[in-house]
């Protein structure tokens, strides 16, 4: 490498990555098959230095952000199987992705010269295979100790008569995932987990230039990976949300109750996330409907086509949008930081950006945008106030509010049912609707709301 030559722009490398997520965006809203088929400018660099460790964190943030905008778990993989083949001067990168349906995982993506001699779909692993178990039992720990397999570690490994005397099982699994990683032509495979499940492998070949991979570099691509198996789990997530719909659709008629278990279900899987809010959308659904049912007949109402139900669904969904949000910050046990509050603000944003492209689904997708507004207009994200904020938006405040109020979390012990009411009633006409307050109290003295983790659902079953 010459010496005057320039080490690249990450900020270059992230307008890539921006750039390509909103051509798919695009690519999705004009109605086209495949976004793959859009055309994309892949910036040229000179030559490829890995970033200082300022540009990691830079670029990491900023790639975690794009990850996000993915719909389809396959768009991501060849996203990041693209960058990482062009930019970062690798003989070839591959990915093995789990597939449930086939209790294996398979070969998505193959790029670079030594990756087209690989065939994509044909290399399949199950899930008992030595290069799997090696990671999935974390053993890849004794041999590295960053967890990633380097082929060098291994060969070292392979020579060290500890092992071979002490753990010959693992002696033995070492020498097969050799001969794998021979035929796979990898100098690194990198382990993808979410939830500490192995979700996939990133496979990368040797550098071009021969030298060997530095442990910052082996720490980039751990956080990447970690970074796109969140992203890919959630995708893949939207993704059966979407074939869900479309497996109902023709049947929305006449099966709609199939339809409302389905969100159920989906709502279930975002409590899941966190064991200290289960329960939570549940309660809220039935908070609301109880609200609605003192407010029977006001004009805001006849102005949807469905009232009950889209509040219901709305209810069922408003926090779908966490599942963008990162576990350490949804589970954490102390307070959130600023950085933390502005990253869980993000969620109403990517729930109704879920939500919005499924046509019977829309009407929902705003109500969900605008849950957490609030009536002075100092809510979030759009600072909407009074009548501007859509009326079930609007319920579903209030009712999120108290459950949140009168629920333990880890870091605080819940109110009671009481003073949580006097909260509502102090904030009345500033975060709340005052009309919306006044049902509630009204549904409370009726007993369908009983606070502090309880509820009176009867009349309120899904």
């Amino acid at each position: 490498m010459t010496a005057n030559k320039k080490a690249p722009s990450w900020a270059k490398l992230h307008e890539w990555f921006v750039g390509k997520a909103a051509v798919h965006d695009n690519a999705v809203a004009s109605g086209a098959k495949d976004a793959e088929q859009q055309q994309v400018v892949i910036p040229e660099f000179d030559e490829l230095h890995m970033p200082q460790r300022a540009d990691y964190q830079i670029f990491l943030e900023n790639a975690s952000r794009t990850m996000i905008r993915f719909k389809k778990p396959e768009h991501l993989i060849k996203m990041i199987v693209k960058t990482i083949d062009e930019q970062l001067k690798v003989s070839h990168t591959a990915v093995l992705l789990y597939k449930a349906d086939k209790k294996s995982y398979i070969l998505i993506d193959s790029k670079g010269s030594e990756g087209l001699k690989i065939p994509v779909g044909f290399v399949k692993l199950p899930v008992n295979n030595a290069l799997i178990s090696v990671f999935t039992e974390k053993q890849s720990y004794l041999i590295s100790e960053t967890g990633i397999l380097r082929y060098e570690d291994l060969i070292t490994s392979l020579r060290s008569r500890d092992i071979l005397e002490k753990q010959p099982d693992l002696y033995d699994k070492m020498l097969v995932i050799k001969r794998q990683m021979d035929l796979l032509r990898a100098s690194l495979c990198v382990p993808c987990y979410f939830k500490r499940e192995l979700l996939g492998i990133l496979v990368l070949g040797e550098k071009v230039s021969l030298e060997p991979f530095s442990r910052e570099e082996m720490g980039f691509f751990v956080t990447l990976a970690n970074n796109a198996a969140m992203a890919i789990a959630n995708a893949q997530l939207i993704e059966n949300l979407h074939q869900k719909v479309d497996e109902i659709k023709d049947l929305y008629l006449k099966e709609h109750r199939i339809f409302i278990h389905t969100a159920i279900a989906l709502a279930a899987a975002i409590d899941a996330r966190d064991p200290y809010t289960h329960g939570h959308t549940e309660r809220v659904t039935n908070y609301a409907l109880a609200i609605a049912r003192q407010l029977e007949g006001i004009p805001e109402m006849m102005a949807y086509s469905n009232f009950r139900e889209t509040l219901q669904i709305s209810a069922l969904l408003h926090d779908i949008g966490k599942i963008g949000i990162p576990d350490h910050i949804l589970n954490k046990h102390s307070k959130l930081t600023p950085e933390e509050y502005e990253e869980i603000k993000k969620h109403s944003i990517i729930g109704a950006t879920i939500l919005n492209p499924i046509k019977e689904l829309r009407d929902v997708s705003k109500e969900v945008r605008a849950h957490q507004e609030c009536f002075d207009g100092s809510g979030y994200p759009d600072g909407l106030k009074g009548p501007g904020i859509p009326l079930i938006a609007r319920i579903i405040g209030v009712a999120d509010a108290f459950d949140a109020m009168t629920t333990n979390r880890s870091y605080r012990k819940g109110r009671t049912a009481e003073e949580a009411i006097q909260e509502l009633k102090r904030c009345s006409g500033t975060q709340f609707d005052p009309v919306i307050v006044s049902a509630f109290l009204l549904a409370y003295e009726k007993g369908y709301i009983l606070g502090n983790g309880k509820q009176y659902s009867n009349g309120y079953s899904y």
